[in-house]
């Protein structure tokens, strides 16, 4: 029977059936997209995830995270930077600060102490460096960027080795803010505490530095390569310091506490 022979009432029933079936061939092929879909999906995830772990295995092959800042390693060399906004205490017109010395000073502020690099020498290790360990640092100090203007910047670089009971360097005084505000600061196990002042007399010399002098003794405790700041000078002037530091030594690391207003020791 022809489609024109049918009823009305058949035709109708065929269109709802037809309907459905192409409904269902629609449904069918959605499900087989759909499953392809999440077939390519899960395969796409896995590539992510194997690739992420490759990543994070060559990434932990040449990054270390020591003391919350990121250690590169680049074969033998280790390198690490931090920068900090330091607080010079504020500023008072009226003079009324509670420092006689520095009466602008509205919050005088104690020192600051900058842990560039420390050495870790320990009961199973009985030196601070192997044959050839060096290390470079450079430091540097200004306000709002200052860099090129007089009093505003304080530039140094320090050039040195560890090995055995000794880490000592050469340090290129390159710019001095002022003559009060920047110290080298050394801690020793046999000797009193020390401080060399850098002065603006100092610029463009070389001067030799001894952090941790021989005869002081083998597994004991820190040789830090130390800066000490007083920022009473710069009342009103915040300080930006900025560290730079390549070590190769194996016991060589960023300091626990590399921004301190504690006075760091040779113990601890």
């Amino acid at each position: 029977m022809s489609n024109q022979e049918k009823p009305m009432s058949q035709r109708l029933t065929d269109v709802v059936v037809a309907a459905d079936n192409l409904t269902q061939t629609v449904q069918d092929k959605i499900g087989n997209i759909d499953a392809t879909v999440a077939a390519k999906s899960a395969e796409v995830d896995q590539k992510i995830a194997s690739a992420e772990t490759e990543f994070n295995n060559w990434k932990n092959s040449i990054v270390e995270t020591i003391n919350g800042l990121n250690v590169t390693k680049i074969g033998n060399e280790k390198h690490f930077s931090f920068e900090r906004i330091l607080s010079a205490g504020g500023y008072t017109r009226e003079a009324d600060g509670s420092d006689a010395d520095y009466p602008y000073c509205a919050n005088p502020q104690p020192p600051y102490y900058i842990n560039m690099l420390e050495f870790k020498s320990t009961t199973n290790h009985l030196t601070y460096g192997d044959y050839g360990d060096y290390f470079k640092i450079e430091f540097m100090m200004c306000h709002r960027g200052m860099f090129a203007t007089e009093g505003y910047t304080d530039h140094l670089i320090l050039t040195g080795t560890s090995y055995q009971d000794s880490v000592a360097c050469q340090l290129e005084v390159k710019k001095i803010a002022n003559d009060s505000s920047l110290s080298v600061f050394i801690s020793e196990p046999n000797n009193l505490e020390k401080e060399i002042p850098l002065t603006n007399a100092m610029e463009g010399t070389i001067l030799p530095v001894s952090y941790r002098s021989i005869g002081q003794g083998y597994n004991q405790g820190f040789a830090r390569v130390s800066l000490k700041v007083d920022t009473r000078p710069h009342c009103g002037s915040t300080r930006a310091i900025s560290v730079d530091t390549k070590y190769t030594s194996h016991l060589g690391q960023p300091a626990v506490n590399y921004i301190t207003q504690e006075k760091p020791t040779w113990e601890q």
